[in-house]
């Protein structure tokens, strides 16, 4: 399912662009032979509607519509962003979906930054759907079960921390995921996972080192190797946790003039799929 939405990017003062992101990414995709389990199809596009008292917001909630009906109908989902405003919409879509079973969900988010950013004048943007995530658990009266993996200390500000740890949530620095560290990392993905009943992913291609993937609003300096990224998603797959929903979000095709960006995000998509296959 596409979202090709990237005003919370601009009103994060990002580089605008990930809204031609889905289109691209399926012709990538395209491009791959298939040798996972299962059938895959496409659900097109979520239409993006500019206008209204805030598009934003209407866009998000028509994401949430597309996701929660495609996983009542039984199958797995994932969304193609679009900017990390994305996922604010990716959740209350599986969020919904749930709505009657009174399951935990996790979020286990692939990323540079956190994405709690408050929500001021300018509104919701990219940078605050984890904002908007706890919100809505907190008036449900639901814990907000959140962990990110590949924080980068100078990408966050200090208070982003701080309100990180103020909220419980989760986090490992980039430069303790890496290949020579991958115990601890496993372990304590595994730990989350055995809290939670469901189990939602978050993939921000920032993540990765800029010479790894430079088509993005924000390269990382340092960064998570796509190899190690590929373990983690791979062992998830193996985890004993339902997972019905994961997204990637924030490609920029304007800023990938070679498309090698647009092969190394589709070859994770690719390896997001197989796994949550099984």
């Amino acid at each position: 399912l596409g979202f090709p939405c990237d005003i919370g990017v601009a009103r994060n003062k990002g580089r605008t662009g990930a809204h031609e992101a889905p289109d691209v990414l399926r012709a990538a995709l395209a491009n791959l032979a298939w040798h996972g389990r299962g059938a895959i199809s496409d659900a097109g596009n979520v239409d993006i509607i500019l206008g209204g008292q805030d598009p934003l917001e209407d866009a998000q909630l028509g994401l949430a519509n597309a996701v929660s009906d495609i996983l009542q109908s039984g199958a797995k989902t994932i969304v193609i962003g679009g900017g990390h405003e994305t996922a604010a919409g990716s959740f209350h879509g599986l969020h919904n979906s749930l709505k009657d079973g009174g399951k935990t969900i996790g979020i286990l988010n692939l990323d540079a930054h956190f994405d709690i950013r408050l929500i001021g004048e300018a509104g919701i943007s990219s940078g605050t759907p984890f904002t908007q995530i706890r919100q809505s658990l907190q008036e449900c009266g639901q814990e907000f079960h959140y962990l990110a993996l590949g924080i980068a200390e100078g990408g966050n500000t200090k208070a982003l921390f701080e309100r990180a740890d103020d909220w419980g949530v989760q986090y490992m620095l980039d430069k303790d995921v890496t290949r020579d560290n991958l115990d601890p990392v496993l372990a304590t993905i595994d730990t989350f996972l055995s809290k939670i009943d469901v189990l939602y992913l978050t993939l921000d291609l920032d993540v990765m080192p800029h010479w790894q993937m430079q088509a993005v609003s924000a390269p990382s300096a340092r960064g998570v190797d796509i190899t190690v990224l590929e373990v983690i998603i791979e062992h998830i797959g193996k985890a004993q946790v339902s997972w019905p929903l994961a997204d990637v979000v924030e490609f920029n095709p304007s800023l990938d003039q070679t498309g090698c960006a647009a092969r190394t995000a589709a070859r994770l998509i690719d390896t997001l799929t197989r796994a949550m296959l099984g």
